[in-house]
């Protein structure tokens, strides 16, 4: 064996310089992750990232960030697609380069500028892009499909909740309407069978000129041609009293049940009473 002029072997250097390495390597790899970072995205900013062939490129944005739109330079040799706050980003071609824009529901828009190199620097395969803090975080200016598809929805149901209350309305008027109709149908057929015509048949003389009297059980009724309106008076222990009527269609209406009284006009007057009065 050949040795070495300190007495160690010849191969032991190379020996050790292999396990130095191992010993050495991990700790440098512990420090990094190769193919991921974080970048912080600014309105003013672009933000290269490093792609290559036959991999692909994981683009993370606030969770809030709902990517809505994805705008790029040049789709013949790009594959780029979207879903909630993730982009995959994959070239189809060796040195090919163009930018990219993600647009959001929030209406924050992170721009891109996207190389293909093959060899060199490790590729990105994931990078995850912080929000400028800068930025208003206010109301969306964008709406995503499913936010759209979920306030049409909560329209057409508060939609079909008002058709529903005006049907539900009409169908009231409609039932209080028949309860009218039949109310009213039964007091024509009962209302005649109340009139009572029992002051007899009246001489029809002027100035009353009176074609009937008759009372309902509530009201007494004076039918009269008169081109003057008379007073009229009611007999209470053969006092008179002054009685208020109205006059509607050359009828006397008079509130109450008159059991005797009389018209006056001038000197003249038109006595009543009931038969057996």
């Amino acid at each position: 064996m050949q040795m070495s002029p300190r007495g160690l072997p010849a191969w032991f250097p190379v020996v050790a310089a292999l396990a130095a390495s191992s010993v050495v390597a991990p700790s440098i790899a512990s420090g990094q992750t190769v193919g991921v970072r974080q970048v912080s995205a600014s309105t003013q900013t672009l933000i290269p990232l490093h792609t290559r062939v036959r991999y692909t490129t994981m683009v993370v944005l606030p969770e809030d960030d709902e990517i809505l739109d994805v705008i790029c330079g040049d789709k013949d040799w790009w594959v780029i697609s979207a879903t909630h706050n993730i982009a995959h980003i994959k070239p189809a071609k060796e040195g090919a380069a163009t930018n990219v824009n993600l647009v959001t529901a929030t209406g924050a828009v992170y721009s891109f500028l996207l190389d293909e190199k093959n060899g060199g620097t490790p590729p990105d395969l994931k990078v995850y892009v912080n929000a400028d803090p800068a930025a208003p975080r206010g109301k969306p200016t964008y709406y995503t499909a499913a936010q759209y598809d979920a306030v049409q929805a909560e329209l057409v149901e508060a939609r079909n909740a008002v058709q529903a209350e005006l049907v539900k309305a009409r169908n009231a008027v409609e039932a209080a309407q028949r309860r009218a109709d039949e109310a009213i149908t039964a007091f024509k057929q009962h209302y005649p069978a109340t009139l009572q015509f029992a002051y007899g048949t009246p001489k029809y003389e002027k100035p009353f000129c009176v074609r009937s009297i008759w009372t309902d059980g509530q009201f007494t009724y004076i039918q009269s041609d008169a081109h003057e309106l008379p007073a009229l008076y009611e007999l209470k222990d053969g006092q008179p009293a002054l009685v208020n009527f109205q006059v509607r269609h050359g009828t006397y209406i008079v509130p109450k049940v008159m059991e005797r009284g009389y018209l006056a006009l001038g000197k003249a007057q038109w006595p009543f009473a009931e038969r057996g009065q």
